[in-house]
């Protein structure tokens, strides 16, 4: 007991001086965002929130400090909402969708700086993307990708062109330095347009589709996958 409360002291010290107030979430019921269009839910800790359907939407309550996970399904598959309630009562949302038949793209870490350092290679998964779908070349190289994300605390809405990773599911931004943050989660990203140097020459490819960005914590090097 002491030790729980010990703890929920250090985890409350940055935020002294705040009340909790009570925050709502709204989160869109569809297949973009889920995988799935739910039917029901069932949240796991309904003390620390609470959660309904109200057709193509979901709204989500904060309750009480602490963490919970959400169920959706829509009678054959689930998708899960793993909830985080901060001491002021601000909630952070990730979202675990089912994928089946979307269009993957699987995403892995890189070494960099001669091993010392790892970064998540999104524009390269990207790439391998588009190269198995002749959209582009070897020798094509990315410039900017314009998306949506249907996940902000996983990855957020493309920023003058670039990827932008989002938030921990605490709500703390994930800075370059930290990108294993992201490992083994999945961000359904609706793009809109990608430029690319073809040639000497800008080209942009009208790449109007959602795609799945399955991310492991595997290492991509010199073109093979090692642990």
């Amino acid at each position: 007991m002491l030790k729980q409360l010990l703890e929920n002291r250090t985890v409350n010290l940055g935020y002294t001086g705040f009340s909790f107030h009570h925050h709502v979430y709204e989160l869109q019921n569809c297949v973009e965002v889920l995988g799935i269009e739910a039917k029901s839910l069932h949240i796991e800790h309904s003390q620390i929130a609470a959660a309904y359907l109200d057709g193509n939407r979901i709204y989500i309550k904060s309750m009480h400090y602490g963490k919970t996970m959400m169920k959706l399904t829509d009678g054959v598959d689930e998708a899960i909402v793993q909830l985080s309630v901060l001491p002021s009562g601000e909630m952070s949302v990730e979202v675990k969708p089912v994928i089946g038949n979307a269009n993957i793209v699987s995403v892995h870490f890189r070494t960099i700086l001669a091993d010392t350092a790892i970064a998540i290679d999104l524009k390269g998964a990207l790439k391998r993307f588009l190269l198995a779908n002749q959209l582009m070349t070897d020798t094509d190289s990315i410039l900017e990708v314009h998306y949506q994300s249907m996940h902000p605390n996983v990855l957020k809405d493309s920023y003058a062109g670039n990827f932008v990773l989002g938030y921990h599911p605490t709500g703390e931004s994930i800075a370059n330095g930290d990108e294993y943050a992201l490992a083994n989660r999945i961000a359904n990203l609706q793009f809109s347009k990608i430029v690319i140097l073809q040639d000497g020459i800008h080209k942009i490819i009208a790449l109007k589709m959602l795609l799945s960005f399955v991310i492991s914590n595997r290492i991509f090097v010199n073109n093979e996958l090692s642990m």
